[in-house]
């Protein structure tokens, strides 16, 4: 009994010290092939704000009312125009990383979403987040 106590101490001991380990919990940075179709710029062409809302949808046609480019030093660079006429509204950069299956966007131990890619059709899950999720094209 007392043997299945001090090993069963040192696995825990053990346990723990791995777990708090400050790089076993930062994600690593996605730098594979599986990752390549998520490369490049999309545009939004569809948005659903809030669960059982009706879908906004979006004019890719020119520059595209938000543009995100993912770079392959796993940063985002997200464009926001205001208007048909590629008025500048704003940009800012962001994270994409690889963690389990998933792809993350976001701001790394802050928060993310959730990304999927199907062809020429980026989906961005903000859903636990933000409540939204927002649908893009690949740009050409």
């Amino acid at each position: 009994m007392k043997k299945q106590l001090i090993h069963s101490t040192l696995a825990a001991l053990t346990l723990f010290f791995t777990a708090c380990s400050g790089t076993d919990d930062s994600p690593v940075l996605a730098q594979n092939s599986d990752t390549t179709q998520l490369l490049g710029k999309w545009k939004i062409y569809k948005a659903v704000y809030g669960q059982g809302t009706e879908p906004l949808f979006y004019d890719i046609s020119g520059c595209g009312k938000e543009v995100l480019e993912f770079t392959n030093d796993g940063e985002v660079t997200e464009t926001v125009y205001s208007d048909d006429d590629c008025y500048f509204g704003g940009t800012g950069t962001y994270s994409w990383w690889v963690e389990g299956n998933e792809i993350h966007y976001g701001a790394q131990n802050i928060y993310y979403h959730i990304v999927t890619v199907d062809g020429n059709e980026l989906v961005l899950d903000a859903t636990a987040e933000a409540d939204y999720i927002k649908y893009y094209k690949r740009a050409e």
